[in-house]
């Protein structure tokens, strides 16, 4: 008897309660401020026969000064520290409620070359461009690796 083979999970998850700027909210000021706000590390023995399905997502709070309202964030996933995938969101909205908007962008990727040994995958967040836009907040976030060997 052993173990019995299957899919290999490992997750790193944060819930924020406040998304604006409460315990665990990130947030990013200015255009160009990023940071990484979820980590996984994956152990990889057979490259040639493993596959890594990633799922992410991310809760983005905007405090806004004014309608019109516009703002570019993008998401990356990143291997070792190289991007495997990258997605812009930009939004241009007009609100009744001039002060917050909230998003919950979120993508799949599957990676079927990961190197040997251990692969650190990262959700890193920019802020790239915005208008009338006082704060963006990174809140309730996660990332979660599923492992498969064929």
């Amino acid at each position: 008897m052993g173990l019995k083979k299957g899919p290999f999970v490992v997750a790193q998850t944060f819930s924020v309660l406040n998304p604006y700027g409460g315990t665990d909210a990130i947030t990013l000021a200015a255009d160009g401020d990023f940071e990484i706000v979820a980590t996984v590390d994956v152990c990889v023995t057979q490259p040639q026969k493993t596959q890594v399905s990633l799922d992410s997502m991310a809760q983005i709070a905007i405090e806004t000064q004014e309608n019109p309202t516009t703002f570019e964030v993008t998401y990356e996933i990143l291997r070792n520290g190289t991007a495997m995938a990258t997605i812009n969101n930009e939004m241009d909205y007009a609100s009744p409620s001039l002060q917050r908007h909230t998003n919950f962008p979120n993508f799949p990727v599957l990676d079927n070359c990961p190197s040997a040994g251990i692969n650190t995958y990262d959700l890193k967040i920019t802020r790239v461009a915005t208008s009338n836009v006082t704060n963006i907040f990174v809140a309730s976030r996660s990332l979660k690796a599923t492992v498969f060997e064929c």
